[in-house]
């Protein structure tokens, strides 16, 4: 199983990258234009959602991410700027009312499983555009039942790392940010 996790890394790095590329383009961006934006910080506050209904919106958005490639590919990256940037902006306007180390002990722990989910998500997002480009570029059809596979398998990895992420969310990201309040 190690060999295949190995393998499709070695076919699918250049998107992988180019997906925390974008992501991380989103974050830099709300560093730059996010004071511009003025919401209320109780937003941040208030809200309380089971596990499993953050794992149905996140693996929502993830599938949205991936299915919106069939567009040329310009969905996906614009909905990853638009995760990164608003990463950034939440983190931003969160600095304000909490510590840093608060900050951190909330978004790290589930942070470690979301964040290559939502890279993964961009990942599928960008195959079209990548198939597109290689058929132009090289007259290389497209081994349909070969990347229907390894889809499924990111997919699959995807919502994985979505419902543990979410789990942990819940369950393990309050108590870590409440050690530091």
């Amino acid at each position: 199983m190690r060999t295949f996790w190995k393998k499709i890394w070695q076919e699918e790095k250049t998107l992988i990258r180019a997906s925390a590329i974008w992501f991380s383009v989103g974050i830099a961006l709300s560093l730059f234009i996010g004071n511009q934006i003025h919401l209320e910080a109780n937003l941040l506050t208030g809200f309380h959602y089971e596990w499993y209904q953050i794992a149905a919106n996140n693996i929502g958005a993830g599938l949205l991410v991936a299915a919106s490639g069939i567009l040329l590919s310009v969905p996906s990256v614009l909905l990853t700027l638009f995760n990164g940037f608003m990463l950034g902006y939440l983190v931003m306007l969160s600095a304000s009312h909490y510590s840093a180390a608060a900050i951190i002990a909330a978004l790290a722990p589930h942070g470690i499983f979301e964040l290559p989910a939502i890279i993964l998500a961009c990942t599928i997002g960008l195959k079209p555009f990548n198939w597109l480009l290689r058929y132009v570029r090289t007259k290389q059809s497209v081994d349909w039942k070969q990347e229907g596979l390894r889809i499924a398998w990111l997919l699959g990895l995807m919502i994985s790392l979505f419902i543990v992420a979410s789990l942990i969310e819940t369950y393990v990201s309050p108590v870590t940010m409440s050690w530091l309040q």
